[in-house]
Protein backbone atom coordinates (compact mmCIF):
# COMPACT_ATOMS: atom_id res chain seq x y z
CA UNK A 1 0.00 0.00 0.00
CA UNK A 2 0.96 3.85 -0.95
CA UNK A 3 1.78 5.39 2.42
CA UNK A 4 3.34 8.90 1.46
CA UNK A 5 -0.24 10.08 0.22
CA UNK A 6 -2.29 12.88 0.89
CA UNK A 7 -5.55 12.27 2.88
CA UNK A 8 -8.51 11.41 0.76
CA UNK A 9 -12.45 12.00 0.85
CA UNK A 10 -14.09 9.23 -1.24
CA UNK A 11 -17.73 9.14 -2.45
CA UNK A 12 -19.98 6.37 -1.28
CA UNK A 13 -20.25 5.01 -4.24
CA UNK A 14 -16.23 4.99 -4.68
CA UNK A 15 -15.92 6.53 -7.86
CA UNK A 16 -14.85 10.01 -6.84
CA UNK A 17 -11.85 10.61 -4.56
CA UNK A 18 -10.76 14.43 -3.34
CA UNK A 19 -7.76 15.42 -1.52
CA UNK A 20 -5.80 18.89 -1.50
CA UNK A 21 -2.14 19.39 -3.19
CA UNK A 22 0.07 21.80 -0.53
CA UNK A 23 3.06 23.51 -2.15
CA UNK A 24 4.33 26.90 -2.95
CA UNK A 25 0.95 27.80 -4.73
CA UNK A 26 -0.90 27.03 -1.49
CA UNK A 27 -3.98 24.64 -1.04
CA UNK A 28 -4.77 23.06 -4.86
CA UNK A 29 -8.34 20.86 -4.52
CA UNK A 30 -7.84 17.97 -6.40
CA UNK A 31 -9.92 15.11 -8.01
CA UNK A 32 -10.02 11.39 -9.63
CA UNK A 33 -13.34 10.19 -11.13
CA UNK A 34 -13.75 6.62 -12.16
CA UNK A 35 -15.81 6.58 -15.02
CA UNK A 36 -17.68 3.49 -16.37
CA UNK A 37 -17.51 3.00 -19.96
CA UNK A 38 -18.68 -0.12 -20.91
CA UNK A 39 -19.08 -3.70 -19.45
CA UNK A 40 -16.20 -3.73 -16.73
CA UNK A 41 -14.21 -0.70 -18.02
CA UNK A 42 -14.06 2.36 -15.97
CA UNK A 43 -11.86 5.85 -17.07
CA UNK A 44 -9.57 7.63 -15.00
CA UNK A 45 -10.03 10.67 -14.94
CA UNK A 46 -7.87 12.97 -12.65
CA UNK A 47 -7.50 17.37 -12.32
CA UNK A 48 -7.70 20.06 -10.25
CA UNK A 49 -11.27 20.60 -8.92
CA UNK A 50 -12.55 23.86 -10.64
CA UNK A 51 -13.24 26.18 -7.41
CA UNK A 52 -16.45 27.83 -9.26
CA UNK A 53 -17.92 25.58 -10.95
CA UNK A 54 -16.67 21.86 -8.76
CA UNK A 55 -15.88 20.18 -12.82
CA UNK A 56 -12.75 18.53 -12.98
CA UNK A 57 -10.34 20.43 -14.92
CA UNK A 58 -7.42 18.36 -16.56
CA UNK A 59 -5.80 20.39 -19.01
CA UNK A 60 -4.74 23.50 -15.82
CA UNK A 61 -1.22 23.21 -14.87
CA UNK A 62 -0.91 23.56 -11.37
CA UNK A 63 3.36 23.18 -10.88
CA UNK A 64 2.79 22.96 -7.23
CA UNK A 65 6.25 21.21 -6.60
CA UNK A 66 4.15 18.48 -4.92
CA UNK A 67 3.96 15.35 -8.10
CA UNK A 68 5.07 12.47 -6.36
CA UNK A 69 2.85 12.48 -3.55
CA UNK A 70 -0.17 13.72 -5.84
CA UNK A 71 0.50 10.80 -8.29
CA UNK A 72 1.12 8.40 -5.12
CA UNK A 73 -2.21 9.54 -3.68
CA UNK A 74 -3.98 8.98 -7.33
CA UNK A 75 -2.22 5.50 -7.62
CA UNK A 76 -3.83 5.14 -4.11
CA UNK A 77 -7.28 5.42 -4.90
CA UNK A 78 -6.74 2.83 -7.37
CA UNK A 79 -6.90 -0.20 -4.53
CA UNK A 80 -9.84 1.11 -3.13
CA UNK A 81 -11.31 1.20 -6.35
CA UNK A 82 -10.51 -2.28 -6.70
CA UNK A 83 -11.89 -3.63 -3.68
CA UNK A 84 -14.84 -2.32 -4.57
CA UNK A 85 -15.48 -3.21 -8.06
CA UNK A 86 -14.17 -6.59 -8.46
CA UNK A 87 -13.04 -7.99 -11.87
CA UNK A 88 -13.00 -4.36 -13.74
CA UNK A 89 -10.28 -2.93 -15.74
CA UNK A 90 -9.10 0.98 -15.24
CA UNK A 91 -8.13 2.97 -18.49
CA UNK A 92 -6.18 5.89 -17.88
CA UNK A 93 -4.54 8.09 -20.59
CA UNK A 94 -3.01 11.88 -20.11
CA UNK A 95 -4.73 14.96 -20.94
CA UNK A 96 -2.19 15.64 -23.00
CA UNK A 97 0.32 13.96 -24.80
CA UNK A 98 3.21 15.24 -22.26
CA UNK A 99 0.81 14.23 -19.06
CA UNK A 100 0.78 10.79 -20.63
CA UNK A 101 4.55 10.79 -20.87
CA UNK A 102 5.07 11.80 -17.63
CA UNK A 103 2.30 8.94 -16.24
CA UNK A 104 4.21 6.60 -18.62
CA UNK A 105 7.62 7.73 -16.58
CA UNK A 106 6.00 6.95 -13.41
CA UNK A 107 4.55 4.03 -14.52
CA UNK A 108 7.85 2.46 -15.55
CA UNK A 109 9.96 3.91 -12.29
CA UNK A 110 7.79 1.88 -10.12
CA UNK A 111 7.03 -1.15 -12.27
CA UNK A 112 8.42 -3.63 -10.53
CA UNK A 113 6.08 -2.97 -7.42
CA UNK A 114 2.83 -1.80 -9.75
CA UNK A 115 3.24 -5.86 -10.40
CA UNK A 116 2.95 -6.86 -6.99
CA UNK A 117 -0.40 -6.08 -6.91
CA UNK A 118 -1.74 -5.37 -10.51
CA UNK A 119 -1.42 -6.49 -14.23
CA UNK A 120 -0.34 -3.32 -16.20
CA UNK A 121 -1.03 -3.20 -20.02
CA UNK A 122 0.13 -0.43 -22.40
CA UNK A 123 -1.77 0.78 -25.58
CA UNK A 124 0.17 1.68 -28.85
CA UNK A 125 -1.10 1.82 -32.42
CA UNK A 126 -4.33 0.34 -31.55
CA UNK A 127 -2.59 -3.51 -30.01
CA UNK A 128 -2.18 -3.85 -25.95
CA UNK A 129 0.90 -5.23 -24.20
CA UNK A 130 2.33 -6.46 -21.47
CA UNK A 131 4.01 -2.79 -20.13
CA UNK A 132 7.34 -2.68 -20.98
CA UNK A 133 9.72 0.31 -20.09
CA UNK A 134 10.83 2.38 -22.92
CA UNK A 135 8.05 2.36 -25.18
CA UNK A 136 6.06 5.14 -26.13
CA UNK A 137 2.08 3.71 -24.73
CA UNK A 138 -0.74 6.25 -25.22
CA UNK A 139 -2.97 4.67 -22.86
CA UNK A 140 -2.91 2.54 -20.05
CA UNK A 141 -4.44 -0.72 -18.87
CA UNK A 142 -4.51 -1.52 -15.16
CA UNK A 143 -6.41 -4.74 -13.45
CA UNK A 144 -5.91 -6.54 -10.35
CA UNK A 145 -3.39 -9.13 -10.56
Amino acid sequence: MIENKYDIIVSEDWLVYEFTSIGPKGLIPKVVIYQHLEGKLYNLAFGDKDGTTGNLDDLVISDNKDTEIVLATVASTIFDFFENYHGTIILAKGSTKSRTRLYRRHLAHLLEIIEQDFILLGELNGQVERFQKNKDYTSFLIRKA
